[in-house]
């Protein structure tokens, strides 16, 4: 762990003095340009022009110095720093504008969408001046359910419970997990997470109540009060946000009828237009793997008038990329240089 961290620390004072020294955004547009080639067993692959130019989607939930160690976001201090990095460093712009960019070939070097999913408050009370300080337009993925009618998106639920419980074990789908440490519920947490993540609605809900009820907190809900209201977010969208749909409450869409995901997309569209005065074109998948959506949910989608979604398949995207399978990636590490660094080397060898 030491040795990891040292090398950490030492990448990180490298690649701040690239910035310094100016290489970094000659080491950037190199990734704009080329690409490694891999072929064959070679050990040192080949570099070669890139047919097409590609961008990179950014992903963050929440923006908070909480340290909570069941759903915490990124430091504000740390945030303003990437944001001053992206703003010095790269081409950041709207969603739907780099998407359109793309297709249209017209992608400026460097490019970058932000987004933000659920619609956290600290989006509005950490995100949004720091944005506003840098001149960043970015998206926000609203989960409407909260903002609507006040009722706590289902994993909030599951984090509150956790945070409060004072019980010992848990068992989840046949497995006993203890409750002694942060570290043993932390593993608890995961795999509740991936049990409800692959159970229909029904099961997802009788299984909450039972974790609930266990952890005596069954008669307790979290507060909407951590989620965006719509002044919040009307004072956003002034500001340079933009607001994408995001489903009402958050299922998997996949584990839903045809006609409950359709309902989900379509009320969480239609409220955001209503409220906001304006189309909504973008969709970002609940929890966003490969196995969260499928082709009659991006039938559902164009239907509905969408014209692209994300997802949280790691990756970079250029114009033959499927607009409703759109890849991202998250600037991981303390350091945002050698996070931004990282950002050109992942686009240089995609």
């Amino acid at each position: 762990m030491a040795t990891e961290t040292l090398r950490e620390s030492l990448l990180g004072i490298g690649a701040e003095l690239l910035l310094r020294s100016g290489l970094s955004r000659m080491l950037l547009r190199a990734a704009d340009r080329w690409t490694i080639h891999e072929r064959g067993g070679l050990r040192f692959p080949p570099v070669r022009k890139r047919s097409r130019p590609c961008y990179q989607i950014l992903l963050y939930h929440r923006v908070s110095d909480d340290g909570d160690p069941y759903f915490g976001g990124v430091p504000v201090e740390l945030f303003r720093t990437q944001m001053e990095v992206l703003s010095g460093f790269f081409t950041v712009l709207p969603l739907e504008t780099v998407v359109d960019s793309a297709r249209r070939g017209d992608l400026p070097p460097n490019a970058v969408a932000i987004t933000f999913d659920d619609g956290y408050r600290d989006n509005y009370s950490n995100a949004f001046p720091i944005l506003k300080q840098f001149q960043l337009p970015a998206t926000v993925f609203l989960a409407t359910g909260p903002t609507d009618s006040r009722v706590p998106l289902w994993h909030d639920r599951v984090f509150h419970a956790f945070r409060r419980t004072r019980a010992e074990s848990l068992t989840v789908n046949g497995k006993e997990f203890r409750l002694d440490t942060l570290e043993h519920k932390l593993l608890a947490l995961r795999a509740l997470l991936e049990h409800l993540r692959s159970s229909d609605p029904v099961r997802r809900e009788a299984e909450i109540a039972r974790v609930t009820r266990e952890f005596g907190s069954e008669a307790e809900l979290p507060t909407t009060d951590r989620m965006l209201g719509w002044p919040e977010i009307q004072e956003m969208q002034e500001g340079n946000i933009t607001f994408g749909a995001h489903t009402v409450t958050h299922p998997i869409l996949t584990r839903m009828s045809a006609r409950e995901a359709r309902d989900e997309i379509v009320r969480s569209k239609s409220s955001i237009e209503e409220k906001l005065g304006r189309p909504v074109v973008s969709f970002a998948y609940p929890n966003g793997t490969r196995a969260d959506f499928d082709e009659p949910i991006k039938r559902a989608l164009k239907d509905a008038g969408f014209e692209c979604a994300v997802t949280t398949i790691w990756g970079t995207n250029h114009s033959e990329t499927d607009p409703y399978e759109l890849h991202r990636v998250q600037l991981w590490g303390s350091n945002p240089a050698l996070s931004s660094l990282r950002l050109g080397w992942h686009k240089f060898t995609a």
